[in-house]
């Protein structure tokens, strides 16, 4: 996958630095409607306002933009409090405010018509989906096994499988909730039927695993 040429995390002007934003969320408009391989770099100028040489400066080339705005969206769900898990809280506590943090995240529309453009360009740009995975998936998986690693280390929980048990707990949040919402069937939840999924499922899975 082609670098960008100036990496988010670069020192940049104000001034370069709100073009970069501009330009990021001018090319997930253009992504979303036309799809990844429709969309051309002349588009993303045109509707960020700036010139193609302009995005071509900060980014190297179509497919580092379209991983800025997926990485972007990953790290909006992965710095949410609810998912930073740097603490030891209690099971109970901190599986249900991860629920809901991740609930409200991968259910809103943006993240959902994400979703359904990678699904879409996956077979033709399988980048895209190793972008996707390795940000979002893999890392949600990999923190919340840490944690159950130390709630086991702690005698809080019994989790011989952490990893595998860490992946349960997600595909038990997106279940059918989740499903209507990539297919269209349904609009976003409501913040009591939120909190009502997140609680079923963080109880259901601290009572399996319950020392």
């Amino acid at each position: 996958m082609s670098g960008a040429l100036a990496k988010s995390g670069d020192t940049l002007t104000p001034a370069s630095a709100a073009k970069r934003k501009s330009i990021v969320r001018a090319a997930a408009r253009v992504f979303m409607e036309a799809g990844y391989g429709p969309a051309s770099m002349d588009q993303i100028a045109a509707e960020a306002g700036v010139s193609k040489q302009t995005v071509y400066s900060h980014f190297g080339a179509k497919d580092a933009l379209f991983e800025e705005i997926v990485s972007g969206k990953c790290e909006e769900l992965m710095d949410s409090e609810g998912l930073q898990i740097t603490g030891d809280g209690d099971p109970d506590v901190v599986l249900f405010e991860m629920a809901k943090v991740f609930l409200n995240v991968v259910l809103n529309d943006e993240s959902v018509t994400l979703y359904r453009t990678i699904l879409a360009e996956c077979g033709r740009f399988p980048e895209l989906a190793e972008v996707f995975y390795r940000a979002g998936p893999k890392t949600a998986t990999a923190r919340l096994a840490a944690y159950l690693e130390r709630m086991d280390a702690r005698g809080k929980l019994a989790v011989p499988e952490r990893e595998a048990a860490a992946s349960m707990f997600f595909a038990m949040l997106r279940g059918n909730m989740y499903l209507q919402r990539i297919l269209g069937l349904r609009d976003m939840p409501s913040a009591a039927e939120i909190d009502e999924k997140a609680r079923g499922v963080a109880d259901t899975f601290v009572r399996a695993y319950r020392a």
